[in-house]
């Protein structure tokens, strides 16, 4: 049974290095505003296993209008766990959370391996591609919540 749990920024980085940033030491798998106001990280865990992770930060676009908006960073699963519906599991108690806080807008700037579960999750795709250095080409997605 797959359960979703508020973690702490530390308790993302084994995820974070392991799927996302292999080429960075542990120790640097932090993000700048891991722990600004309002930020939030979410697990997906089976038993004490953790399968997936996201951090999401009070952090608005000027592309986007609304001004109630969230950021989705960082978001892994790890490989045995992929397509087994964990990071399914976790956006959607992400977005739960998000509409109880009576927020507007989720968008990321997704990697374009990941477009596709996005778009399942009725994400929708703002513009044309671009490229994040050592990481790969994105684009920017979002949710009207």
């Amino acid at each position: 049974m797959l359960t979703v749990k508020q973690i702490s920024a530390l308790d993302c980085y084994t995820v974070r290095h392991q799927v996302l940033w292999p080429h960075k030491h542990f120790d640097d798998c932090g993000i700048d505003i891991d722990n600004q106001e309002g930020a939030f990280h979410l697990g997906t865990y089976s038993g004490e296993k953790l399968l997936s992770i996201a951090s999401f930060f009070k952090q608005s676009n000027s592309k986007f209008t609304y001004s109630k908006q969230y950021r989705l960073r960082a978001m892994a699963t790890v490989l045995e766990a992929q397509k087994k519906g964990a990071a399914r599991l976790l956006i959607q108690s992400a977005i739960e959370l998000l509409k109880a806080q009576q927020q507007e807008l989720l968008w990321c700037d997704a990697r374009i391996i990941a477009t596709g579960f996005y778009e399942k999750l009725d994400f929708l795709t703002l513009g044309e591609s671009y490229e994040i250095p050592i990481i790969g080409t994105h684009y920017l997605m979002y949710k009207k919540l």
